[in-house]
């Protein structure tokens, strides 16, 4: 296993035990997502991951396509990371579908 995913799994192993328990699952697995997709672009460890691996994340085909909730709720999975991580600051706010200037699937022109 991949050095950034080890660190992740050691990171989120006394989280993921403690709180809901579904949730919290859910979380560390959008968390790994995260760092599967920090190691296909040149990530080792936490240490060098940053905002634009987040913002590079949220642009990625998987998750541009999600609904804002959906992006909402990786939002939150990787601001807990940032704190187990103990990273100052937090990670840059996915955009709305309305402010990347996309219009949804349903709406009729």
């Amino acid at each position: 296993m991949k050095p950034l995913l080890l660190e992740i799994h050691r990171l989120t192993n006394g989280y993921s035990r403690k709180g809901g328990k579904d949730n919290r699952a859910q979380q560390r697995k959008r968390m790994l997502a995260f760092g599967e997709f920090c190691i296909a672009n040149g990530a080792h460890s936490m240490g060098q991951v940053g905002g634009k691996h987040v913002i590079r994340y949220y642009r990625s085909e998987p998750i541009s396509v999600l609904s804002d909730r959906t992006r909402e709720a990786h939002y939150y999975a990787i601001k807990q990371l940032w704190k187990l991580t103990e990273k100052k600051g937090c990670p840059p706010k996915p955009f709305s579908v309305e402010r990347r200037g996309e219009r949804k699937k349903w709406t009729s022109e």
